[in-house]
């Protein structure tokens, strides 16, 4: 009897072994089937298509659209784009090292890095690029932009700006450097005890800068909190999430585990070393713009109760990325595994496999979703994101505000001033004045601002349809009344608005001074959030009361 169960059991096996390589076969056969396709496709047209074709760019588009049948993150790069992986692994490219900006199709420079090629060569924001290598630079995408400035580190490029003090047209010879962004753009202390850092990636140094960063605020004074900024991290290397965590976590804690289609793609990510900062207290900022590592990180800390975590719920991506080789240098980032913080949830937001017929991936219902714990019991769900502990209302900007902004007007405005006043004294005294506030009144009539509110397009909504039922004439005066009055209160705006135009005028001037860390340190003064997260760590009791679970509260 023994030896029948024997039998049976190796029967079986040998049916799964048979059945999977049946399976297994039948699958490298289709691949081989469309790949021959696809090869006498290109063939057929190369030989008959009435005009001459690009393979590279024809291959390119194809394997782009396979892809984007999968997730946003399995990504292709041709040898030309490999600079762009690089930059994803290491924060490092071949550059000018400044930031840049399209207006009414003319390229600007927006701000320089100190030390970098841009910068180093004279060039300032608000300067306009008129040519790149003899090339014209106006009517361009930005795609395009990026691909004539970017280059190996030590070539040359010619460039041909106007200046925007003088308006003088001038070209300069710039060598392309190895631009490195660092994952730590600013630091400072804001009391005796509370310090803040602002991690904006999560490249190979990341740990590292964070570390670094809170030693060098120690040498100065001792202090037992800190404010860690996530807000607007997109993620990064997940190593240097299980870093990060290294630093405040004791040894050999689980931070994620990460679990794919195959066993090889499967991993258990633990602490290494006692932790460097085991008493601090931490409050992590993060908003719906932290992703992946950041949410490993934010994820991570609450689910040991090591910090609490503020702001408003990450963006929910709870996929893991590898990249590969392929043939001719060209390499592919594919997904291959979602990743589980300690408590055992997964925080992707969004179903790729399962789309609905528009294509748009799906979210699991607030119904549906699982419950788990943190540590000390705490109740915690894989809602498609990092629930913050304490939820603080998102930073809003006015229609108006935004419209200023986004058509350049505090930018333009900034430039005047630079060019105006040669030097600030310092960050924290420089205030916009009401002489400055009404120069930019000025400044802004004088542009012929315009801005149309959602209010106006459902007047012309109104009007239209009134003119199909024939009601125009009745309501023509009625209509032109609304106008009136909508004109009347727009002229106001920049008045009632303030307080949030001129917090934005004094971080872009304090910008041209002072660069990236006048830009930080200015935008940290009016920051609410960083403000709420300050208050609760100067309150142990009710720092710690959020940490406890609801049994020991």
């Amino acid at each position: 009897m023994h030896k029948i169960k024997i039998y049976y059991i190796l029967l079986i096996s040998l049916f799964f072994i048979s059945f999977n390589a049946r399976s297994q076969g039948s699958l490298d056969w289709e691949i081989t089937k469309n790949l021959d396709i696809y090869t006498s496709l290109l063939q057929q047209l190369n030989q008959h298509y009435v005009e001459d074709i690009q393979p590279g760019k024809m291959t390119k588009t194809a394997i782009d659209a396979m892809l984007k049948g999968l997730d946003p993150y399995t990504n292709y790069y041709p040898e030309s784009d490999i600079e762009d992986v690089r930059f994803l692994q290491t924060g490092k490219y071949g550059g000018i090292g400044s930031y840049v900006h399209i207006k009414k199709d003319t390229l600007y420079v927006g701000m320089p890095s100190v030390g970098f090629p841009f910068y180093k060569a004279g060039l300032r924001a608000g300067d306009i690029i008129l040519s790149i290598d003899g090339k014209d630079a106006t009517h361009k995408k930005m795609s395009a932009v990026s691909d004539m400035l970017r280059g190996p580190s030590g070539t040359h490029i010619d460039i041909t700006y106007l200046d925007s003090k003088n308006r003088n047209s001038k070209t300069i010879d710039v060598q392309r450097e190895q631009i490195k962004v660092k994952n730590v753009p600013f630091y400072t202390k804001l009391n005796d005890s509370v310090a803040y850092v602002k991690l904006s990636g999560f490249t190979e140094t990341a740990a590292k800068e964070v570390h670094d960063a809170i030693a060098e605020m120690k040498k100065e004074k001792e202090f037992n909190s800190l404010i860690l900024d996530l807000r607007f991290n997109g993620g990064g290397l997940l190593g240097q999430a299980v870093a990060i965590l290294d630093l405040f976590v004791p040894a050999n804690e689980l931070i994620v585990s990460v679990k794919g289609k195959i066993q090889s793609e499967n991993a258990y990510y633990k602490t290494r070393m006692s932790a460097v900062f085991p008493n601090m207290k931490v409050v992590v900022l993060v908003n719906n713009r932290s992703a992946s590592a950041s949410e490993i990180v934010a994820g991570s800390f609450q689910d040991l109760d090591r910090a609490v975590i503020m702001g408003q719920k990450s963006f929910g991506k709870g996929l893991v990325q590898k990249v590969y080789k392929l043939s001719y240098n060209s390499q592919v980032k594919i997904t291959v595994a979602k990743y589980y913080i300690p408590s055992g949830r997964c925080i992707q937001a969004l179903d790729y496999q399962h789309k609905d017929a528009a294509g748009h991936a799906g979210t699991t219902a607030d119904s549906l979703q699982a419950n788990f714990k943190t540590r000390n019991g705490r109740l915690v769900k894989d809602a498609g994101g990092i629930l913050p502990d304490v939820q603080l209302e998102k930073n809003r900007m006015s229609e108006y505000t935004s419209a200023l902004f986004g058509q350049y007007m505090i930018f333009d405005y900034a430039t005047n001033y630079v060019n105006t006043y040669d030097s600030i004294k310092d960050i924290d005294s420089f205030e916009i004045s009401d002489e400055v506030y009404q120069e930019f009144i000025q400044f802004v009539n004088d542009r012929k601002f315009e801005y149309k509110t959602q209010t106006e397009y459902y007047i012309e909504k109104l009007q239209k349809q009134a003119e199909k039922d024939g009601f125009d004439e009745q309501l023509n005066k009625d209509i032109a009344e609304m106008k009136e009055n909508l004109e009347l209160l727009k002229s106001k705006e920049i008045t009632k608005n303030k307080k949030e135009i001129a917090r934005l005028l004094r971080i872009e001037i304090l910008s041209r001074y002072f660069f990236m860390n006048g830009k930080l340190s200015a935008s940290l003064r009016d920051d609410h959030e960083v403000k709420a997260a300050l208050e609760l760590l100067l309150d142990n009791e009710k720092y710690q009361s959020i940490l406890k679970s609801s049994d020991e509260q």
